[in-house]
């Protein structure tokens, strides 16, 4: 989950030097070494724990976990699954890392892998990490952990897992899309992590080190020194990331040269506004996909004729039209239902293509569902009224133009809405989790392996009950859905898991849990006056164009 600054910082050199002394403070290959970057962030976490609700905010990962946290698989510039360096090479059936049946997963640990304090990197990490996914209050996820039976820990340099069944998703493990590996040795009270690294990161295993982090002002990153990897080493001898939630304020901050580089959500008017001298912006569809969420534990939303009638009553091609398509022309209506076309082959772009905009016809199946319009031009029966609360984050004005245009598109058809936004944090670490939600826009991220589970399945649903554990923040539960879910799951063939994947998305489009708008368009934008190097290299994947500021340096 999807979804989704205070002081005046400016980039400074850590050493200046005549014309006849230019290449001091360079590296061998010429970058200039040394001195300080600062970067916008769009929202900042209230807390740091990869494994807890906070992980529930993208920039967690974004400003902070990312680069001090290794990870054992992780992804290259094409959003393709890859071993880290914490690997000596990633499992394959062709490496007898890999047994099927009886399903058995090895991790061949880098020997040279170490955490910051020199020790070494280990199987033990491994399983510790597991237990903590498991058991630490409050937990995000547990799926994929909850199908690991033992991890063999015998060899320090191996981790030997061995699965109840077949899990196809094992590379999201550890690592992948928001999953990290802990070091055991860090928590001395057990695997519950729930009261730790709420506002720090004690331990690392990347080329960062977090020095600071304060909530609302800044994540400052100092390189690792004992960072194994010599080529990865940072460039930079400082990162700091600071808050710039408001867009506008956000895009002038780079344009004043505040910040030097910022991922913006895409907002009206950025092509034109990102043309400023010095700066440089890449665009394009990633792994991100937006939509309009609902809340099927709610009145009213319970019932999917109502839930049939809302989708109606929004034009979806007028929202790509008018606040999409003036900046990114090549978009389309997005019409799977929790994948994008660019990745695989599990979205089946034509599930949604039939839920068209059609107010009589919306008006037609809420009466025949006993809804009476009232005298205020809004549905009701039995003492529930079709007004919604409507729910995104505050300040985001893309976000906040659609709900202006699908409040306009729903009113003909007797659907109101009234707003209640919330700041990013609160909005995802909170509200949304606790379902406290109703309809709301925001965005999630596929991983480039299709598995749904965690944000379908009905054991994925939060509750009191369960300690608010899961992403199912639909409350959708469908038993022949999750059952199919849990089946592609254990399919580790590929080619096998494409028609169950599509058969999900038909019960998501049967059941009206969700109607996604578009592929969102990832947007990275520099100030490459200030900073060079291959800052544009990852943008379009899940780890934004910041994942390897490492090699960033200054112009």
């Amino acid at each position: 989950m999807l979804a989704v600054c205070a002081v005046s910082l400016m980039l400074v050199a850590a050493a200046c030097g005549s014309s006849k002394k230019s290449n001091s403070g360079a590296n061998s290959s010429g970058a200039k070494q040394g001195g300080e970057l600062v970067i916008g962030a769009e929202q900042f976490p209230d807390c740091l724990n990869p494994i807890t609700q906070c992980a529930n905010s993208s920039w967690m990962h974004w400003a902070a976990d990312q680069y001090v946290l290794p990870k054992l698989m992780t992804f290259d510039k094409d959003s393709n699954f890859v071993a880290s360096p914490v690997l000596k090479e990633a499992p394959t059936i062709d490496n007898g890392d890999i047994q099927p049946d009886p399903f058995v997963l090895t991790f061949k640990l880098n020997p040279d892998a170490k955490w910051d304090d020199g020790s070494p990197i280990t199987s033990a990490d491994v399983a510790f990490t597991w237990q903590a996914y498991l058991k630490t209050t409050g937990s995000i996820s547990s799926v994929g952990y909850d199908q690991i039976d033992t991890i063999d820990t015998s060899d320090p340099q191996k981790a030997v897992i061995h699965f109840k069944a077949p899990f196809a998703d094992w590379p999201d493990l550890f690592g992948g899309n928001s999953s990290y590996l802990l070091k055991k040795a860090a928590f001395p009270n057990g695997p519950d992590t729930a009261q730790s690294m709420q506002t720090d990161l004690p331990f690392s295993a990347m080329p960062w080190k977090l020095q600071n982090f304060t909530v609302k002002q800044q994540a400052v990153l100092v390189p690792n020194p004992n960072y194994w990897v010599k080529d990865d080493m940072p460039l930079l001898s400082k990162v700091t990331f600071v808050p710039r939630t408001d867009q506008d304020t956000e895009i002038n901050s780079l344009l004043t040269g505040e910040v030097s580089a910022i991922y913006p959500q895409p907002s009206p008017g950025f092509s034109k506004k990102l043309k400023g001298q010095g700066v440089e912006y890449k665009t394009g569809g990633g792994t991100t996909f937006e939509g309009l969420w609902l809340n099927l534990s709610k009145p009213g939303l319970d019932d999917p004729k109502v839930r049939q009638a809302l989708m109606m009553s929004v034009d979806r091609q007028a929202i790509l039209d008018q606040i999409i398509k003036p900046d990114s022309p090549d978009a389309t209506i997005l019409n799977c239902a929790g994948w994008v076309p660019t990745v695989g082959k599990w979205c089946d772009n034509t599930q949604f293509a039939d839920i068209k905009y059609d107010v009589a016809g919306a008006k037609q199946l809420l009466e025949s569902d006993g809804y009476t319009l009232g005298s205020d031009g809004v549905y009701a029966k039995g003492g529930v009224k079709l007004d919604f609360e409507f729910n995104t984050v505050s300040g985001n004005t893309r976000r906040e133009n659609l709900q202006q245009l699908i409040i306009q598109e729903a009113k003909p058809a007797g659907i109101a809405f009234h707003i209640k936004n919330y700041d990013s944090t609160t909005l995802f670490q909170t509200v949304i989790p606790h379902l406290n939600h109703t309809v709301a826009i925001y965005a999630q991220t596929a991983s480039p392996d299709p598995s749904v589970t965690s944000i379908y399945s009905c054991d994925a649903i939060p509750s009191q009950a369960n300690s608010f554990k899961g992403q199912n923040d639909s409350a959708w539960c469908n038993q022949a859905a999750t059952a199919l879910m849990k089946q592609s799951d254990n399919i580790v063939d590929i080619g096998k898991r494409v028609d169950p994947i599509h058969q999900v998305g038909k019960y998501v489009r049967d059941d009206y849990v969700w109607l996604p708008f578009y592929q969102l368009p990832l947007v990275g934008a520099v100030r490459t006056d200030k900073v060079s190097g291959p800052v544009f290299d990852y943008t379009l994947t899940p780890l934004t164009n910041f994942y390897n500021i490492n090699k960033w340096h200054l112009t």
